[in-house]
C-alpha cells in the first residue's frame, strides 16, 4: 500500500469520532500555546535588551565602585520637588587617583573614566519644579532619543532629559523640548542653592538597561562635585572602564572576580538588567510548566483515543489483514492518525499564539510600554517555533506507539470474530 493512501485513510478515520478527536486536539491546542506564548514573551524581551545593549556600544564597559555605599531610591516616576527627599547613591567610600592607576593597570583594561559625584535637587520651568537626579553622560554611549542627540564635548551647559519629563515641563511633544532651556538647582557645601540654566539638546527614550537619569557633561559634573567637596581633592563614587571588546564572558567574570579580590564592586550594564531577567526567566518557567502540564495531559488523551480507535476498529484492522494488509501498514495508520492529532493541535496553537501576540503588542506598545520605542513584547521567530511543531507532532507520536502497536499485532481471526 502507498503512503498516500496510508495516510487517506488514517485522515478518514480520524474524524469518525468526531468530539473525542477535537477535544483531544484542544488539549494539545492549550499547551503548544501557552508553551508559544511564553517563548514569544521571552524571544521579545531578550531582542529588546540585546538591541539596547548593542546600541549602547556597552558590552565592552564595567562599572567599577567602593564596595561601601548608601542607597537611596531612583524613582522612574516624576516626583514634585520635596526638599527632605534624596534620590540616588551616596557613597561613603570613594575612588582616587591611586584606584585610577591600580584599575588601569589591569591586563583587558583599555582606557578609565572617572565619575564626579554630582547630586541634583531639582529640574524647574517656570512653575513646574521636580525632584531630579543626574549622571555625568560618558562620551561614546549611544543613548537611544526621542528627539535631539546626546551630549557631544564642548556642551558644558547642556542636559538630556529623560522622555518621562517632557509632559511634566509643560512640553508638548519631545521634539518640542529640544533648544529650550530649564533650571537645575544644586547645594554647595554650605548648603546654600545654586541655580544654573541648561539647554536641553535631547530627549532620552526609556529603556531596560539605559539611564534614567538626565545626563549632565562631564565639566557641570566637576562644577557640581567642587561645589559640593571640602578640600578640592578629586575623589570618584565610580568608574567605568573600557575593557578588550573580544572578551568572552568567562573573561568578564574573570576581571569582575580580579576587581572585587581588591575590594571594589564591579558590574557591567548586563549585570544591572540581570535582576529583571530573573525574575522575568522565573515567570517564563512557571508558564512553561503549566504549558509542559497540559501537553503531558493531552499526551496521555491521545493514548486514550488511540486505544478506544482500535477497539472500536477490530473488525475492520482483522479484515485489512485478511486482504493483505501488513503490521507496518496498520502501524503507520495509526500514528499518523497520532501526528495528524499533534500536528493540528500545535499548528493551532501556535497560530493562535502569534495572533494574540500581535493584537498584544498593538495593545502594550499603545499603553504601559508607549515610552519603550521599538520594544515588541512579544516576538516570534521562525525556528523556535517550527521546533515546537516538530516537538508537538513527535510528542504525539510517541504517545500514539503503544496503541499503533496493539492494532498492528491484532491477531486477524480473532479480530474478524470482534463485536
Amino acid at each position: 500500500m502507498k503512503f498516500s493512501d496510508k495516510f487517506k485513510i488514517s485522515q478518514r478515520n480520524l474524524f469518525r469520532a468526531k468530539l473525542r478527536t477535537l477535544l483531544t486536539i484542544g488539549a494539545v491546542f492549550i499547551g503548544v500555546f501557552a508553551i508559544s506564548l511564553t517563548n514569544g514573551l521571552g524571544s521579545g524581551i531578550r531582542e529588546y535588551v540585546d538591541r539596547q545593549l548593542g546600541n549602547l556600544g556597552a558590552k565592552d564597559v564595567m562599572l567599577i565602585q567602593a564596595k561601601q555605599t548608601i542607597s537611596n531610591p531612583v524613582s522612574n516616576d516624576v516626583l514634585e520637588y520635596d526638599p527632605d527627599r534624596q534620590l540616588g547613591q551616596f557613597n561613603i567610600s570613594f575612588l582616587g587617583q591611586d584606584d585610577i592607576n591600580k584599575v588601569a593597570s589591569v591586563a583587558g583594561v583599555k582606557n578609565v573614566i572617572p565619575l564626579y559625584d554630582a547630586h541634583l535637587e531639582y529640574i524647574r520651568r517656570n512653575d513646574a519644579k521636580f525632584q531630579a537626579t543626574g549622571s555625568q553622560y560618558v562620551q561614546g554611549f549611544n543613548i537611544e532619543m526621542s528627539a535631539g542627540e546626546t551630549l557631544k564635548p564642548g556642551q558644558v551647559y547642556a542636559i538630556t532629559l529623560p522622555v518621562r519629563y517632557v509632559t511634566p515641563l509643560g512640553f508638548s511633544s519631545a521634539q518640542d523640548a529640544i533648544g529650550k532651556e530649564l533650571i537645575v538647582g544644586y547645594k554647595d557645601v554650605a548648603d546654600r542653592l545654586i541655580e544654573r540654566s541648561l539647554v536641553i539638546v535631547g530627549v532620552q527614550e526609556r529603556s531596560l538597561v539605559g539611564n534614567i537619569d538626565s545626563s549632565i557633561s562631564e565639566e557641570f559634573a566637576r562644577e557640581i562635585y567642587f561645589a559640593q567637596s571640602i578640600g578640592g581633592v578629586e575623589r570618584y563614587p565610580a568608574l567605568f572602564i573600557r575593557f578588550d571588546n573580544s572578551y568572552t564572558t568567562s573573561q568578564q567574570e574573570d576581571l569582575k572576580k580580579l576587581f572585587e579580590d581588591q575590594k571594589y564592586s564591579a558590574m557591567t550594564l548586563e549585570d544591572r538588567v540581570g535582576t529583571v531577567g530573573t525574575v522575568i526567566n522565573t515567570i517564563l518557567i512557571v508558564l512553561n510548566v503549566l504549558g509542559a502540564i497540559a501537553l503531558l495531559a493531552a499526551t496521555f488523551g491521545i493514548v486514550n483515543t488511540l486505544f478506544m480507535a482500535v477497539n472500536e476498529r477490530t473488525s475492520e484492522i482483522g479484515l485489512m489483514k485478511a486482504l493483505g494488509a501488513n503490521r507496518r501498514t496498520i502501524f503507520t495508520i495509526f500514528s499518523l492518525e497520532a501526528a495528524s492529532i499533534g500536528f493540528w493541535g500545535s499548528a493551532l496553537g501556535i497560530a493562535s499564539s502569534i495572533i494574540v501576540g500581535l493584537i498584544g503588542n498593538r495593545v502594550a506598545t499603545n499603553t504601559f510600554l508607549k515610552d519603550f520605542v521599538g520594544f515588541q513584547l512579544l516576538a516570534f521567530p521562525i525556528l523556535p517555533f517550527l521546533g515546537i511543531l516538530a516537538g508537538g507532532i513527535a510528542l504525539a507520536l510517541i504517545a500514539g506507539a503503544l496503541p499503533s502497536l496493539k492494532a498492528s499485532r491484532l491477531d486477524p481471526i480473532r479480530a474478524l470474530r470482534y463485536e
